[in-house]
């Protein structure tokens, strides 16, 4: 699709459930996967030569589904180029936050049969793209946006430059916890990875969390231990789905 808020093409990647139908009642959940064009299927990405590679995540939807570990999902891959991954996820979040809301969900929602509300909507991040997830939390917290209610960010960056890091600050400042009620976050790391720019930003950011201590706010930090940063994404991604749909019943 062409973005007229990015002004710039973005690749889709849909899987359905195998037992999608069209309906009029919304049933279905949506999984908004970033990075699809490394992580959708088991076809090589940019970064193939360095993950160690695992199923692609619309196998993991789908093995989770049939487990009944989680509901029946719609899984949209939202793919870019290297360039504009930074782009959208790191120096203009406010701006691909937009173009969630008022261009893909819409779209999405208008073509298939699920949830329209941010109950029904998951995001998953990896790396920079984790940085976007968690800043898409706290700018719906902060702005009281109902954008997506379920979060997964994976060997996040968390530098105090950084948006979601700002964001975090202001809300603590507005002490407006009570907002972060009905919201759930995922977050994993790699014991192995990147000490001084990921694990300790990671880590000082996690403790923000924990003594601000947000009421109703369901959230939790798993290290990955002995494991590097291009060790985890598919793994932390079913775990951190299985851990969304579990803590909700």
């Amino acid at each position: 699709m062409f973005s007229n808020l990015l002004q710039e093409n973005i690749t889709l990647k849909i899987s359905l459930p195998d037992e999608y139908k069209e309906t009029q009642v919304s049933t279905y959940t949506s999984i908004y996967l970033l990075d699809a064009n490394y992580f959708f299927d088991d076809a090589p990405g940019l970064l193939d030569d360095y993950l160690v590679r695992g199923p692609g995540m619309c196998n993991i939807v789908h093995q989770l589904t049939s487990e009944g570990k989680i509901p029946c999902s719609v899984l949209i891959g939202i793919g870019y180029t290297e360039e504009q991954r930074d782009q959208f996820t790191r120096t203009r979040p406010e701006q691909f936050l937009k173009f969630f809301k008022e261009e893909l969900i819409p779209l999405v929602e208008s073509k298939f049969s699920v949830g329209k509300s941010a109950m029904d909507r998951v995001l998953f991040g990896y790396s920079s793209s984790a940085h976007f997830s968690t800043f898409a939390l706290m700018d719906n917290v902060y702005h009281g946006n109902q954008t997506f209610s379920k979060y997964i960010s994976i060997s996040g960056v968390y530098y105090e430059e950084l948006e979601a890091y700002k964001l975090e600050e202001k809300i603590n400042q507005q002490r407006a916890s009570s907002s972060f009620s009905g919201k759930s976050l995922y977050m994993a790391i790699g014991s192995v990875d990147d000490k001084t720019r990921l694990v300790e930003h990671h880590s000082t950011f996690i403790n923000k969390l924990q003594y601000r201590n947000y009421k109703n706010f369901n959230w939790v930090s798993e290290i990955y231990e002995g494991k590097g940063h291009y060790d985890i994404p598919e793994v932390a991604f079913a775990k951190g789905l299985t851990w969304l749909f579990s803590h909700e019943k």
